[in-house]
């Protein structure tokens, strides 16, 4: 109970240091093709970066969801997340090789960058303008499974900002399966 506390401030107060310290660029080794990849925020309209799951049921709900909304908005910058330690690279490759997902998904082994934006479930999504603020951090939909939901909190956040507003979300809950994370396997 105690380490659960522990960890909830941390991932509280990194939810808060995120929030004045900005992210301008990520990168990581590609799941798919084990290429080093950098992302930079500053080309786009806003970079969407989701934590998931290879054998999460809630992320797998969600896939067809963001696939939709990679295609449908090209000018923000996609990329997925995998940092969940339990999964072995063979079950994680496979799982998005299948997906056809629109969007890259690099590695995070040692769960840098769950810890780095407080990524705590999967699906979690952080939306982050071209100069490293964060817009928005929560759920996908709201609901643990991506077909059945009633509110599509990234979704409405992409209109707002394709039409030039700000959004009308700056955090959803997130649900899905816990991450877990390097250090605690």
């Amino acid at each position: 109970m105690r380490s659960n506390l522990i960890f909830a401030f941390f991932l509280l107060f990194s939810q808060i240091s995120i929030g004045a310290e900005k992210l301008t660029n990520l990168s990581g080794i590609d799941v798919l093709t084990n290429e080093t990849k950098t992302f930079t925020m500053e080309n786009h309209k806003a970079t969407v970066i989701v934590f998931l799951s290879a054998k999460c049921p809630c992320s797998a709900s969600h896939e067809n969801l963001l696939k939709d909304l990679a295609q449908q908005y090209k000018d923000f910058q996609f990329v997925g997340i995998h940092s969940n330690s339990d999964e072995t690279l063979e079950e994680t490759q496979k799982h998005f090789r299948e997906a056809h997902l629109l969007l890259p998904v690099i590695r995070d082994s040692r769960s840098q960058w769950a810890n780095k934006l407080g990524a705590l479930k999967t699906p979690h999504a952080f939306v982050l303008s071209p100069t490293g603020e964060m817009l928005y951090h929560g759920g996908v939909t709201d609901s643990h499974v991506g077909p059945s939901a009633k509110k599509h909190f990234l979704k409405e956040v992409l209109e707002d900002l394709h039409a030039g507003k700000p959004p009308r979300h700056k955090e959803g809950r997130a649900l899905g399966c816990y991450i877990q994370r390097a250090d605690e396997t």
